[in-house]
């Protein structure tokens, strides 16, 4: 088992409900987890967007799920709303990446499609989503983020229709020993696996944070979220060579690495 990562202090930055893995990942390679949230996930103010799209569908061709929290928030709302009652097997799943698609099947339902490049482009450079013209689908996702998906099936001819299953918000925590652990050197890279948590993270941790951040390596999860850490005016982050938790360890792994070179 490589041991590259012993000793290093890592700041995990998921929600507290999605950083199990990650956490996990990083104490088996000896790495020392810190965790600090920098979003919070809850229920949407209202389900009206959710409880529409769950009744009516059976009228959809496909349903594309963007991450585990669209999977958990609606696939929990149909059990409470239908007990017992299997997801339709006429309506068509995909999942933007395998964690999702992870999720999904957790849930007892049958994934069809999963980009290998795990993102929405990816999951647009599949040939079943290429001729859509007429189809109607369901983008189950969040409050906030990228309508790259949305847009780009509605010029493709799909009737698209944006469910939002959960919101996100800001954690109020208190950064004041997330700042004390990195002046005392224990802080040795920081993970990010959205813009949105990037941005929030770095509106959390202040100016002090934000200068400490010049010269701290900053792994993203794909080549948006490093496009968030660069728009800072920060060095080029490590990128994940896939969008999910392995593909942190592995990017953080990389650098470890290159420290070594470079003694």
């Amino acid at each position: 088992m490589s041991r590259l990562l012993l000793g290093k202090g890592i700041v995990v930055t998921r929600p507290k409900e999605q950083s199990e893995e990650l956490v996990g990942l990083l104490e088996k390679a000896g790495a020392r987890a810190i965790t600090f949230p920098a979003v919070r996930i809850e229920a949407p103010e209202t389900w009206h967007s959710l409880d529409t799209a769950l009744d009516r569908l059976c009228r959809f061709s496909w349903a594309i799920f963007t991450s585990r929290n669209a999977v958990h928030f609606a696939l929990s709302r149909w059990q409470a709303r239908e007990p017992g009652t299997p997801w339709p097997s006429a309506v068509q799943i995909a999942a933007v990446g395998r964690e999702t698609a992870r999720a999904l099947r957790e849930f007892g339902v049958n994934v069809h499609l999963v980009p290998s490049r795990f993102s929405s482009e990816g999951l647009l450079e599949i040939p079943d989503l290429q001729d859509v013209a007429g189809q109607k689908i369901a983008i189950f996702a969040g409050d906030q983020g990228r309508e790259l998906l949305e847009a780009t099936l509605r010029q493709r001819g799909a009737l698209v229709e944006k469910v939002f299953c959960y919101r996100r918000t800001v954690p109020g925590a208190n950064p004041t020993p997330l700042l004390h652990a990195w002046a005392r050197g224990e802080l040795h890279a920081v993970t990010v696996t959205s813009p949105e948590i990037f941005s929030n993270f770095y509106q959390m941790v202040g100016g002090l944070g934000q200068r400490w951040l010049k010269n701290t390596p900053i792994i993203a999860i794909s080549s948006l979220t490093a496009e968030a850490v660069t728009s800072k005016g920060l060095p080029i982050p490590w990128v994940a060579p896939e969008a999910s938790n392995a593909g942190l360890l592995a990017a953080l792994e990389t650098w470890t690495a290159s420290l070594e070179k470079n003694v």
